[in-house]
């Protein structure tokens, strides 16, 4: 084959490989880096340990135990509380549970940034709770956090997903599967992707506290 074939096959072969999205650039041109200093990396491996041996092996009914473990490191967890032995929980120092709150078997409590569960709130299963995201728009992509509030009484039902910077107002109702993105409204019920507000929670005239109006 002479100089000018081969090189004529070569720009063949290089526009059909771009063509068939096979272009081996890298697309960012910094790459992605830990924004986490040492100290927090050896918490997160002591808490990893703990969490597989002593966390997620524990009986359900423990529930004493696994607070215990998580005021260990630091998390604000109030005495009635109940977190399940499946629920994943990022980084405990960040998460604060007030009196009678839940996180639900297989919750994702993805808490880089501060999540408060609020007086009897509910995440129910396979909930994700995303404390943080990237920004898409630099080539560092660095991490955004923001912190997730649930509060008194709301209830989040099974594998919704809670994004970053939401607050789910008092007595809220996230339904199943939802996509939350923006905050939700007292008593608002939401649902879909992303999530609309379908409707308002009432309860009736019996109940110690009705929602106003």
């Amino acid at each position: 084959m002479t100089t000018d074939a081969r090189s004529r096959s070569e720009a063949v072969d290089e526009h059909a490989s771009s063509a068939a999205g096979d272009d081996s650039r890298p697309f960012y041109t910094e790459p992605l880096r830990s924004e986490f200093p040492l100290s927090h990396k050896l918490a997160r491996l002591a808490w990893g340990v703990v969490a597989a041996v002593l966390f997620r092996l524990s009986p359900v009914p423990c529930f004493a135990w696994r607070r215990a473990l998580l005021r260990a490191f630091g998390g604000r967890i109030a005495p009635t509380a109940l977190v399940y032995p499946t629920a994943r929980i990022w980084a405990p120092w960040n998460l604060t549970m007030e009196a009678g709150a839940a996180l639900g078997p297989e919750v994702h409590c993805y808490d880089i940034g501060p999540v408060r569960i609020g007086v009897d709130a509910t995440i129910s299963l396979r909930t994700f709770l995303c404390g943080a995201s990237h920004d898409i728009s630099h080539p560092a992509r660095p991490l955004v956090i923001g912190a997730i509030h649930v509060k008194r009484g709301a209830y989040v039902f099974a594998e919704s997903f809670i994004g970053t910077g939401v607050t789910i107002g008092e007595g809220a109702v996230v339904s199943a599967r939802a996509v939350v993105v923006r905050d939700v409204g007292d008593y608002d019920v939401v649902s879909g992707n992303p999530a609309r507000v379908v409707g308002k929670r009432h309860y009736p005239a019996s109940a110690a506290e009705p929602p106003p109006g």
